[in-house]
C-alpha cells in the first residue's frame, strides 16, 4: 500500500469566544482543505490567519498521512 501524506488546516477558537473552545478541521466546499506539500498548506493557512478579523480564531497545518487502497 502507498502512503499519501497531506497537510490539513484546522481552525482553534479560543475560549474567550461567543461560542467557546473549538479545534475543527477546514471544510471548503464540502471537502477537507488539504494540500500535498507544506508550503502551500502553510501559505494558504498565513492568507486565512491575515484575513480572520476575528482575535479568538486562529488557523494552523497538521501533518496527516492517508492510506491509499491497494
Amino acid at each position: 500500500m502507498a502512503n499519501t501524506t497531506r497537510y490539513v488546516i484546522w481552525a482553534h477558537r479560543e475560549a474567550e469566544s461567543l461560542f467557546g473552545p473549538a479545534t475543527n478541521p477546514v471544510i471548503r466546499n464540502g471537502a477537507l482543505l488539504s494540500f500535498p506539500d507544506k508550503i502551500r498548506a502553510r501559505c494558504e493557512c498565513d492568507r486565512l490567519n491575515a484575513r480572520s478579523g476575528n482575535p479568538h480564531v486562529r488557523y494552523s497545518v497538521q501533518h496527516a498521512r492517508d492510506r491509499a487502497p491497494a
